[in-house]
């Protein structure tokens, strides 16, 4: 692996930053402040290193999109 930091290994779409003091965008409401303090407490010692909260978004955000894949796939497999 070239980059241990980086496990998924692709190089995915920039998201948004979410400050703790402004508003999320739109695309990511589902994102409470719990789920993002879940989210680096889980990550942060899985990495061995502490996450910023931009990381912790993309690791949010990539496991959205990969559940909806695996939704979309299933109701294609459905037809």
């Amino acid at each position: 692996m070239e980059n241990p930091s980086n496990i998924a290994g692709f190089q995915g779409e920039l998201e948004p930053s979410v400050s703790p003091d402004g508003p999320r965008p739109l695309s990511m409401e589902w994102i409470s402040d719990d789920l993002l303090r879940a989210t680096l407490a889980a990550w942060s010692a899985r990495y061995g290193r502490s996450l910023s909260q931009d990381e912790a978004v993309e690791i949010l955000m990539n496991v959205k999109r990969f559940s909806e894949a695996l939704m979309n796939h299933e109701r294609r497999e459905d037809k």
